[in-house]
């Protein structure tokens, strides 16, 4: 019998790696060892490299540049400044997505250079195990500063408008994602969402997830199957958020983005009242499904 567990139980990590209660059941070596039952994606920004794209090696071309490493990410930075992506004297290995001084101008980076949805998202009904998994920060959480999506999103979304608009109250409607989300109006709320564009409504639970400027925090969502029970159970620092918030796959559900290929994104947009330099750091992302 599989039981599940609520509340800070013994499976929260005393380190900053990933949670137990949602990687414990990832056969991460079987993926890595035969790619044909399974997909495994981790960067702890260690050997991460921003690409230099013009000859002052200050600016990017067209907001756009490359993010090297172990996992190459599609940066869109439409200030154009190298600086708006940074790897960080840091010995644990932290990106920081920096904000610049221009109303509503967002930096992102993404897997899958924008174009191949590395991932597909759980289909209603089929029982393969799905994993994500992200530590984070945000250096300010006050009202109106920046709105932030993060999660997986489909392809082409790392661009001008999207998936973050003016003043945002939810990410992109004409996209197909599943999430955490920040609204500029509510700074330290994270909301969990997701949405299926073609023939759904965009769903969000509010009140989940409180942040702490500049605290990190691990969040994160899985597929669990429990019987004949399939369900996507959200987390924060290793606890489950409980049933309520659960997203049931077991049959069908027109709300959820099921069988669609996907990229990991990291997005933060500038706010009306936002300061310059203000940021996401980025301690590791960590994201797996099973085929």
């Amino acid at each position: 019998m599989s039981v599940v567990q609520y509340g800070a139980a013994a499976s929260t990590p005393a380190t900053r790696g990933p949670s137990p209660i949602i990687w414990a059941d990832c056969p991460v070596n079987t993926f890595l060892n035969d790619p044909g039952k399974g997909f495994h994606l981790f960067d702890d920004f260690k050997n991460s490299i921003v690409t230099k794209e013009t000859a002052s090696g200050t600016d990017f071309t067209s907001a756009i540049g490359l993010l090297q490493g172990d996992v190459p990410w599609y940066i869109y930075a439409e200030e154009d400044k190298l600086a708006n992506v940074a790897v960080q004297a840091d010995d644990d290995g932290v990106l920081a997505l920096t904000l610049g001084d221009t109303a509503d101008d967002v930096t992102t980076i993404t897997s899958g250079g924008n174009v191949i949805g590395q991932f597909r998202t759980p289909k209603v009904g089929e029982s393969k195990k799905f994993w994500f998994e992200t530590r984070v920060k945000f250096n300010t959480i006050t009202n109106t500063d920046l709105s932030a999506f993060i999660g997986l999103i489909q392809p082409g979304q790392a661009a001008d408008g999207t998936p973050l608009g003016a003043a945002p109250t939810a990410p992109n409607s004409s996209a197909d994602y599943v999430g955490f989300f920040i609204a500029e109006a509510d700074g330290d709320d994270l909301t969990l969402v997701y949405n299926e564009a073609g023939a759904g409504t965009a769903q969000s639970e509010t009140g989940q997830i409180t942040l702490e400027a500049d605290t990190y925090i691990r969040i994160g969502f899985k597929l669990e199957l429990n019987g004949v029970s399939m369900k996507i159970r959200w987390y924060a620092n290793g606890v489950d958020l409980g049933d309520d918030v659960a997203v049931d796959v077991s049959t069908t559900n027109a709300n959820w983005p099921g069988n669609t290929n996907m990229d990991v994104m990291f997005t933060i947009a500038f706010g009306t009242l936002g300061a310059t330099a203000d940021n996401v750091k980025i301690d590791w992302v960590r994201c797996a499904q099973e085929y």
